[in-house]
């Protein structure tokens, strides 16, 4: 009991106001956190996430699309720190839906199945430019198949 006191004597004035220097220091600190946040955002960075791909607008004919790769893609974006706080890259807006028609225009529509290269795919989504600037390009270890049925 007696330390307890010895302490409140140590940070208080006679009156029980709160000394300056513990005031002061924990203001700074409060201040200099905020400061390392902002300057952390800041700084451009180049993550990766993992993205669902959903098959949309099938051609003339097909009812059912399924695409292989375990229907991810790995997408690369390169932006300040702020940008990434945006709902756009949250977990729940990780979805990607492709149109087909627009992915086999030049390979012919009456295909069951179609390959595509990470630079097609890189190229498709950076003319959707549902991303803009940010988005830097495709990781894929292998091509992406989709699979047409009637």
């Amino acid at each position: 009991m007696d330390r307890a006191k010895q302490i409140k004597e140590t940070i208080t004035d006679p009156r029980g106001h709160i000394k300056m220097p513990p005031l002061a220091f924990v203001v700074c600190l409060a201040f200099s956190a905020l400061l390392w946040f902002f300057v952390t955002l800041s700084r451009e960075y180049t993550v990766t996430y993992d993205y669902k791909v959903t098959c949309t607008d099938l051609p003339a004919g097909k009812k059912k699309a399924d695409v292989s790769s375990d229907a991810t893609l790995r997408l690369t974006f390169t932006a300040k720190g702020f940008e990434f706080l945006s709902p756009t890259f949250r977990d729940g807006n990780r979805d990607i839906q492709l149109s087909v028609k627009e992915l086999v225009k030049h390979k012919g529509e009456n295909l069951n199945s179609y390959q595509f290269s990470q630079t097609e795919i890189t190229d498709y989504l950076r003319s959707t430019n549902q991303w803009g600037e940010e988005f830097v390009g495709v990781e894929m270890e292998r091509p992406m198949t989709i699979y047409l049925s009637k």
